[in-house]
C-alpha cells in the first residue's frame, strides 16, 4: 500500500484542489487506528474499574454502616474462649426493655447493673445504682449479690440466665 501511495500523491493531474483516493484511503485507515487504540485502552481501563469494584464489594462487609468498628461486645472467638465469656439477657419488665449482655464469671452483680443500666437508657445522673435491684427472671424474691460465679449464671439458651434489673429505690 505504501508504494501506491507514494506514487498516488505524485501524480498531480487531478489538481490541487482533489486528493487521490488512494491518499483519502489511508488518511481514514490511519484516524481508524488511533481511534481503536483509544478505545481499546479506554475499555481495559473501564474493565479493570469495573473487576476492582467487584472485587472491592465482594470483599465488604454485608451490612451499611458497619465497615469500621465493631461493638465491643463482638470480640474474637479466642479472645472470648480464654476469658471464658457468656452472654446473658438483661430485662426491665417494667417497660420491656432488653438487652443482650456478654458476662465473665469474675463480674460483679454491681457491674451488670451499672451496664444494664446504660444499655436500657436508665443511666440518670440523680438515681443511684443502689436503686437498682437484679433478680433472676425465675425468682424475683431475693436480689442478686456477689459475682456471676457465685449465683450459678448460665449462657443464653432454652436454660440460660436472664436477669431482670427492677429500680425500687
Amino acid at each position: 500500500l505504501k508504494p501506491f501511495l507514494d506514487q498516488a500523491s505524485l501524480d498531480r493531474s487531478a489538481g490541487p484542489a482533489t486528493l487521490s483516493p488512494a491518499i483519502l484511503i489511508w488518511s481514514v485507515h490511519r484516524s481508524f487506528r488511533k481511534r481503536m487504540a483509544r478505545r481499546s485502552i479506554l475499555s481495559i481501563a473501564a474493565v479493570a474499574a469495573l473487576a476492582l469494584s467487584l472485587l472491592r464489594a465482594s470483599l465488604a462487609p454485608a451490612f451499611a454502616g458497619s465497615a469500621g468498628q465493631q461493638p465491643a461486645v463482638r470480640g474474637s472467638r479466642v479472645a472470648l474462649a480464654a476469658e471464658k465469656r457468656f452472654e446473658v439477657f438483661v430485662t426491665n419488665p417494667s417497660v420491656g426493655a432488653r438487652t443482650r449482655m456478654m458476662i465473665s464469671p469474675s463480674m460483679t452483680c454491681a457491674e451488670i447493673v451499672e451496664r444494664g443500666r446504660k444499655e436500657l437508657g436508665f443511666d440518670q445522673p440523680w438515681i443511684n445504682n443502689e436503686d437498682f435491684k437484679l433478680y433472676k427472671a425465675e425468682d424475683e424474691s431475693t436480689p442478686l449479690k456477689g459475682s456471676v460465679a457465685d449465683n450459678e449464671m448460665k449462657p443464653w439458651g432454652p436454660d440460660g440466665t436472664e436477669l431482670h434489673l427492677i429500680f425500687q429505690p
